[in-house]
Formats: structure tokens, sequence, C-alpha cells
């Protein structure tokens, strides 16, 4: 059963067993027509990023396993992403959807406590274990900062989620634990408007003069005045 796609790969439903019991699992598998050279290394990268992790709120690698093609298995959340849930469920009150956001920070702050950088964060990369329990998840763009550095700087741009970007992500291709914040900020925009699509429309171009013009995302509807200053603080120019 397919749960989804993302980057470099479909993710499946599946049974894993452990200590003798079935138990379901989520399995990240590459996609045939990315078996290309340099593209392994970047699915076994992301299995490294989630090695280093235990936290309860990022979705936990159980294994990884190489025999028709690679294959990561990871633990699976019943419910499925933030922005697919949200659209099926506006009976979600203010006060619930806050204690998922407020989960998700927990996760984000854990990982700059490790000095990881996300560079993904997005309510699709937000999986629902229940209604009260949202996990991270998808860490096929992360990177490690290393001791002498909090950023980092990329050689090159690729398929960014430049929706999710700040300013100095775009212009300048350097990401750090304050340009996960900005994320942070377009992703609580998602839940609060109950999976709407940030900057719907708007093309590459427009969405970075928009930025440029100090313009910013409006205010949800029934959003609470509060978690909208909360974003409008993650989106302020570093």
């Amino acid at each position: 059963m397919s749960l989804g796609s993302g980057q470099f790969g479909f993710v499946y439903k599946g049974l894993c067993r452990l200590g003798g019991k079935e138990i379901p699992v989520a399995i990240k598998k590459l996609k045939n027509e990315e078996l290309v050279p340099g593209v392994e290394p970047e699915l076994y990268r992301e299995a490294k990023v989630m090695q280093e992790l235990e936290n309860k709120n990022i979705v936990q690698m159980i294994g990884i396993c190489k025999s028709d093609g690679i294959m990561l298995v990871l633990e699976i959340a019943p419910l499925g992403p933030l922005n697919k849930f949200l659209p099926k469920n506006k009976d979600m009150t203010d006060a619930e959807i806050t204690r998922l956001v407020l989960q998700v920070a927990r996760g984000m702050a854990y990982l700059e406590s490790k000095k990881f950088v996300h560079r993904d964060l997005a309510a699709r990369n937000v999986l629902l274990v229940s209604k009260k329990f949202a996990k991270i998840s998808d860490f096929g763009m992360s990177k490690a900062l290393s001791r002498d550095s909090n950023y980092y700087e990329a050689e090159n741009a690729g398929k960014w989620p430049l929706k999710w970007y700040a300013l100095e992500c775009i212009l300048y291709w350097k990401f750090d634990s304050r340009s996960d914040v900005w994320s942070f900020g377009v992703t609580m925009w998602e839940a609060f408007s109950y999976g709407g699509k940030p900057y719907s429309g708007m093309k590459s171009q427009e969405i970075l003069e928009f930025l440029q013009k100090n313009e910013r995302l409006s205010k949800p509807d029934k959003c609470p005045d509060e978690a909208y200053k909360i974003m409008k603080e993650c989106w302020q120019e570093k």
C-alpha cells in the first residue's frame, strides 16, 4: 500500500518482524528512475542523519535494507501528513492545532541542539501519529553543521521548496537554525489555514519580489492573533 512519495522515493506501508512480533512500518524506497550516480549516497546520508536523532517528535528510523534497491524502514504515523489531514478535519480547534505546532517546535529545537538544519520543514513533512501527536519527517535535505560553523552554504541550487525559505536562503544559499525558524512560521501558517497552500498562484520570482518588499503571508481566517504574531516573528529578516 502506497503512503505517498518524496524527493527521492516512494513510501509504502509494510510489516517488520522485531522480537518475534510483526509491527506496521513505513518503507521508503528509491525511485527506479532515480538510480543514477550520486543519488544512492543521498539516501544513505538521510539514514545516517536519522540514526543520530532520538526524540519523541521526530520520526524514528528502524533500519535500512538493501535488497531490491535501497529501503529505509521507518516508524509509521497512521494519520499521515498534516497538510492532507487538516482539510478533512476542519473541526480541529485552535487549541488542538496549537498542541501539534508546539510539538513540531520541540522537535526542531532538538534538531538545533544537535546542530542539524532540516531545510525542508513543511506541513507535508509533519506526520500525525494521532490527532494529538505530531512528528517531523523527511530528512533527505538535512545537513549537520560542523563544530566551528553555525550555517550550511549550498554549492548549487536544487529542487528547493522556495515557498518555505527565508530570503537569505533564496539569495545566498545559506541555511541555519534561523532559516528553519522561517520554515516553521510557514508550517504554522499551513496548520492554522487548515492545509492552505502558501503564496498560492505565485511564481518563484513573484515570491522573491513579494518578500523583498517586506510583504508577508496574511493572517489565515479564524487564526488567533497570538499565533499570527509568532508567525510574523519567524519571518523577520536576520
